[in-house]
């Protein structure tokens, strides 16, 4: 018996890529997953995985409400997560990211359910102080745009309902890429102009991130779940910083394309100069760390994306 043997699992946003991997990590322990995705016919991240996939929106209260029955544990990823389809509908971002996830902790405290894991974010720092590096837990978040904003206030949302003795943990990962990743993101944006054999126009070269592959991330939500001490925040990284430019040769490698030259002209405003996460909490607490090199990481992401050609040929 583990502890996951027999419990029923609910995974909001589970079409996504990270719910998707937090299903994908479930798959095997013993647990029924509920994955809730906002349209099955867009549920392809979720093949061959044991899960029940049902439809919902974590705005719509009533339906939170019954997906939430007889649940033991809540992942709760849902959220409108890209940074730039944030800046372009605020207000469905922030009804989506705030008042979706108090619907989804107001109905699993009506139903009681064990325990619930919020998946917030590193974004919610903003621009820190280079002395705060790397960031840790007690850092004081700076959200710079609407993306952030939404995320820090629906951490804020949860503080009563943890106030009121509801089991509930927070995890703020960094940067994570991997297969099934897909939208306007340096990865997946990247490999696709790559193996289209087009020359990459990105942004910044210079802004750092901390980068670790997604099964990494999703195997540290789990066990966030099953071990991590309630009331308490999570960050799951690397600890290794990691230049855009050096990214964009990591890519390119990977490829087959190293002597490609990317064009840097798309500079994103109000964006993060340095971004790397202190996991040592997590990695105390829960027995996590990431196991699966960037360069690793990276050769199993282009081999996906080989392998799935009618997602980015023209």
């Amino acid at each position: 018996m583990t502890f996951w043997s027999g419990k029923k699992v609910l995974v909001t946003g589970a079409g996504g890529f990270a719910g998707s991997g937090i299903c994908r990590s479930l798959h095997g322990k013993g647990a029924k997953i509920t994955a809730m995705v906002t349209n099955k016919e867009r549920s392809y991240n979720l093949r061959g995985i044991d899960a029940t996939v049902v439809a919902g929106d974590i705005t719509d209260e009533k339906r939170m409400s019954k997906l939430m029955e007889g649940v033991d544990v809540v992942l709760h990823s849902a959220a409108k997560i890209q940074v730039e389809v944030a800046r372009k509908f605020p207000r469905e971002t922030l009804e989506t990211n705030i008042f979706g996830t108090f619907n989804v902790a107001q109905a699993a405290k009506s139903a009681g359910v064990e325990r619930m894991v919020h998946i917030s974010t590193c974004h919610v720092y903003g621009n820190q102080p280079e002395k705060n590096l790397p960031l840790k837990e007690t850092a004081e978040p700076m959200p710079h745009d609407i993306y952030a904003v939404s995320k820090v206030s629906s951490e804020l949302v949860l503080r009563p309902f943890m106030e009121s003795g509801m089991d509930i943990v927070i995890t703020r990962a960094f940067n994570h890429f991997g297969p099934g990743q897909t939208g306007d993101l340096l990865v997946p944006k990247t490999i696709c102009q790559l193996l289209r054999g087009e020359v990459p126009k990105l942004g910044n070269p210079t802004p750092t991130r901390d980068y670790t592959y997604v099964s990494d991330i999703s195997d540290g939500y789990v066990m966030c779940a099953e071990k991590g001490k309630s009331g308490s925040t999570y960050h799951l990284s690397s600890g290794k910083e990691t230049s855009i430019g050096e990214m964009y040769e990591i890519i390119a490698e990977s490829c087959g394309k190293s002597g490609v030259e990317a064009v840097w002209s798309d500079f994103r405003k109000n964006d993060m100069s340095r971004s790397v996460g202190d996991s040592s909490k997590a990695r105390k607490d829960v027995g996590w760390k990431p196991k699966v090199s960037l360069k690793d990481g990276m050769r199993m992401t282009v081999d996906w994306w080989r392998k799935n050609p009618s997602i980015w040929k023209k």
